[in-house]
């Protein structure tokens, strides 16, 4: 056999070789790319779906709250209409009398006021904002317990109620 037919045909199968890799390499790199890309939009896909989910959820728990709140500011509502109403009752009571400085009584008289039917007007009004202030405490406690319940058993779906 002729060398150069040896040698040529040697770097005809090279050249054939290499091209081959080339092809091939670039082929291999459209078809991770392809792959990468229909991933990348099944992910995309997934997020918006996901998205669209939480906003869903979120909408129906502020719906929730707001129902929530607007039963709070109806409690407290009234909680001061009836608040307002007692210490106008309470205006027409006596006050309290004077006492010197430093002075104890020992008397059973001296402990007049001591009921609530004998209560001085500014003593009956502090105790009725005192309770009226524990009333609108006790409905924002409430509604925040509300809430939280509904968080809860929204997010987890119930499946740690009544833990």
């Amino acid at each position: 056999m002729n060398p150069y037919f040896i040698v040529g045909a040697v770097i005809a199968v090279a050249v054939a070789g290499g091209a081959g890799y080339v092809k091939g390499t670039a082929h291999g790199k459209m078809v991770v790319q392809a792959e990468w890309d229909q991933e990348k939009a099944k992910l995309a896909l997934e997020y918006a779906a996901a998205q669209a989910a939480a906003r869903e959820k979120e909408q129906q728990l502020q719906t929730q709250a707001d129902q929530l709140r607007e039963e709070s500011n109806a409690k407290v509502k009234d909680i001061n209409a009836r608040t307002d109403k007692l210490i106008d009752s309470l205006r027409n009571r006596a006050e309290r009398p004077t006492t010197q400085a430093g002075a104890v009584s020992s008397t059973a008289q001296s402990c007049s006021g001591a009921s609530g039917k004998d209560l001085a007007s500014g003593d009956a009004v502090f105790l009725a904002r005192y309770a009226a202030d524990a009333a609108r405490l006790e409905a924002a406690l409430d509604t925040c317990i509300k809430q939280y319940e509904a968080v809860r058993l929204k997010l987890g779906d119930g499946a740690t109620a009544g833990r």
